[in-house]
């Protein structure tokens, strides 16, 4: 289980880093209220960071059962979290669109996929 978890965040993540980096403005017209072009450079800044969090969950699903693999389920779990509260603290603030409740809901299903690996791998 969690190595199709890892595959399917992992690739997203790199996803999301793409568009980032190749088309911030895309990302920004979607979920911000107001956009403003000198937006683009923290995104295209910051995107090979995202890139390189998401090839490290497609890294991490080959890795067997055991304490760090459980850690680093916990750490997504809260990560994913913390981006789904931030972006129901944007909307709630009228800075993001409506559009972000549903990218918050996937975070959060997203938290919870990690949250159950956690507690089955912790075991372990």
């Amino acid at each position: 289980m969690h190595r199709v978890a890892f595959l399917v965040v992992g690739g997203f993540v790199v996803c999301v880093g793409l568009v980032l980096l190749l088309a911030p403005d895309t990302y920004f017209k979607l979920y911000a209220v107001a956009y403003v072009p000198g937006m683009d450079f923290p995104a295209r800044r910051f995107a090979p960071a995202v890139m390189a969090l998401g090839a490290l969950l497609l890294v991490a699903r080959r890795l067997e059962p055991g304490p760090f693999l459980a850690a680093l389920c916990l750490i997504c779990a809260l990560a994913f979290l913390g981006v789904a509260a931030t972006g129901v603290q944007a909307w709630h603030s009228n800075v993001a669109r409506p559009a972000i409740l549903g990218a918050a809901a996937l975070e959060v299903v997203i938290a919870l996929v990690f949250l159950g690996l956690w507690m089955r791998l912790r075991k372990v």
